[in-house]
């Protein structure tokens, strides 16, 4: 009896790296699950390895596999200290493409960044600029390279970038979990405008669009992933109220405000009393970020969800308290 097709999941027991291990699964093949921490669950049909991908050598049978897919990543910004973005982001790029030469796969899919492209206030595509403006978004664009040089050394190779916005869903524990704690607590204050673009989309629309890019006959796939309607913060606060009961007309207040009580958080941080509150995040949420989906809809993809649905999907699954 000939055995399922095998691919290989690096950062498996992340927010992503975790539904795409059951997706895989659910579709049959036998997955092998690398990452340092323990998986969320365990599932059949999948061998997990706890393995730290800044380990060049950690022995690694890849063995038959089809496909690579190196979602390993630090990611939380702020959070970490600069090397450790580079130490986790840079390393396991080359642990990844060490891998693929190792075991001769040759299909690499890597989940990047639209940090790539620094905060952007105009609308960019996949040909825009890269203006990293932090160290997690130079360590990603470093590892981009490093798989665009791991697919020039070798024929018959195929490498799937993608750049994410954020992405939200079950299991997330990210920007939209804590908005709508935020919310829920009735604590969340606009930081001095409402209008900023936050581009993302729906943890199965990603997984969704991977699996559109791996069936492309491209050999060298980049693209942005986001939901091609632009939302506002105050877009995202209003849907989030439309499809539970949280409030929907939290108060805007001046930025400088937000900043100097963010600066006592800090301290506080830094006293052992944990809280999310950091200036740099209310920097980010005055930011935006307008990523253009240009290689998608070129190609005519059809999302099949959208901010609306996804939200209320995500509701259904939590019943109501997005986590």
């Amino acid at each position: 009896m000939a055995q399922a097709p095998c691919d290989i999941v690096l950062g498996a027991s992340g927010f992503i790296g975790t539904r795409l291990v059951q997706r895989l699964a659910d579709a049959g093949r036998r997955v092998r699950a690398l990452d340092i921490a323990p998986p969320r669950r365990h599932l059949p049909m999948v061998d997990y390895f706890g393995v730290d991908v800044r380990e060049a050598d950690a022995p690694i049978d890849g063995a038959g596999a089809s496909v690579i897919y190196n979602l390993a990543a630090v990611h939380r910004t702020p959070g970490h200290p600069p090397h450790e973005y580079y130490d986790t982001n840079v390393r396991g790029a080359l642990f990844a493409t060490k891998l693929a030469d190792q075991a001769s796969v040759r299909t690499l899919v890597f989940t990047s960044s639209i940090s790539v492209y620094g905060p952007c206030e105009q609308a960019v595509t996949e040909a825009s600029p890269l203006t990293p403006a932090s160290d997690y978004g130079r360590s990603k664009r470093m590892a981009e390279l490093i798989h665009e040089r791991w697919l020039a050394q070798g024929n018959g190779r195929r490498l799937i970038v993608v750049r994410p916005g954020v992405v939200f869903g079950p299991g997330e524990g990210g920007n939209y979990t804590h908005l709508a704690r935020a919310l829920r607590r009735r604590i969340f204050l606009y930081p001095g405008r409402r209008d900023t673009v936050k581009s993302g989309g729906h943890v199965d629309e990603l997984l969704n669009t991977i699996e559109f890019a791996l069936s492309a006959p491209d050999k060298h796939v980049l693209y942005n992933f986001a939901y091609p309607d632009e939302t506002t913060t105050e877009d995202i606060v209003r849907t989030f109220a439309r499809v539970s009961d949280l409030p929907a007309n939290p108060p805007t207040a001046p930025a400088p405000l937000l900043y100097a009580a963010a600066t006592i958080f800090e301290a506080a941080n830094a006293l052992g009393l944990r809280n999310p509150i950091h200036r740099d995040r209310v920097i980010k949420l005055v930011q935006s970020t307008r990523i253009v989906p240009q290689w998608l809809l070129d190609k005519d993809y059809r999302f099949s969800s959208n901010l609306e649905t996804a939200l209320r999907a995500w509701a259904a699954e939590s019943n109501g308290q997005f986590v």
